[in-house]
């Protein structure tokens, strides 16, 4: 028998032989054209427990998607551990692609493009951060592919501007934990060199600016 739960908001309770079995939602009791009152044919009941296991991961699997973009093998390992099965997970998977809920090339795009341009990070660190969110190497090296070198480069320049004013000694003392900062963020070496050779002959023009006002008249 089918009775609605008095403080569930659309959610409805499963009887069995006057016990209660387990709740659905409202939009399963709709899928199988169940009302309120009506007795539940045991031969339905596996199909029903089966698509409410789907709706209950598939509403999951958005309230991730809509706290933060997610890539199809986080969508997975989360799902998992809350214990759903992976024909569920496959299926919840596969109809968030389809309604381009779940899209692992355009969230790779997209962060990469942060992490390059908002949060200064290299190559190197956005690379890795992607492995580890399950995304496909070949993806990966498409995004790697479009990244803007003078982005990068002024991502980097940014970050040793303000390292280089926070580190006292002498300038090769400078260049070499400056450098160490920037490869830590993920930079080539390539990026780090142009940028130690940029900052550092920018410290010497400064000093000799500096001295040349020292003995203006």
């Amino acid at each position: 028998m089918v009775e609605k739960q008095k403080r569930g908001k659309r959610r409805y309770h499963i009887f069995i032989n006057e016990e209660y079995a387990f709740s659905v939602h409202e939009d399963i009791l709709i899928k199988h054209r169940l009302i309120k009152g009506e007795t539940v044919d045991p031969q339905d009941l596996e199909k029903i427990v089966q698509d409410e296991e789907r709706n209950n991961a598939y509403m999951r699997a958005l309230r991730m998607i809509g706290r933060r973009p997610h890539s199809s093998s986080e969508v997975k390992r989360k799902l998992k551990e809350y214990g759903f099965e992976a024909p569920i997970i496959d299926w919840v998977c596969e109809t968030l692609g389809e309604q381009k809920y779940l899209n692992d090339e355009e969230f790779t795009k997209m962060w990469t493009d942060n992490r390059i341009i908002s949060q200064k990070k290299g190559r190197n660190l956005v690379r890795q951060e992607l492995q580890q969110k399950g995304i496909n190497k070949d993806i990966i090296q498409s995004a790697m592919a479009t990244i803007d070198p003078e982005d990068e480069f002024a991502g980097a320049m940014k970050l040793a501007q303000t390292k280089w004013k926070q580190t006292s000694g002498k300038t090769m003392d400078r260049k070499r934990k400056t450098g160490a900062f920037l490869m830590r963020r993920g930079f080539t070496g390539s990026v780090v060199n142009k940028v130690l050779k940029q900052i550092s002959s920018e410290s010497v023009e400064e000093e000799f600016e500096t001295i040349e006002d020292f003995f203006n008249d």
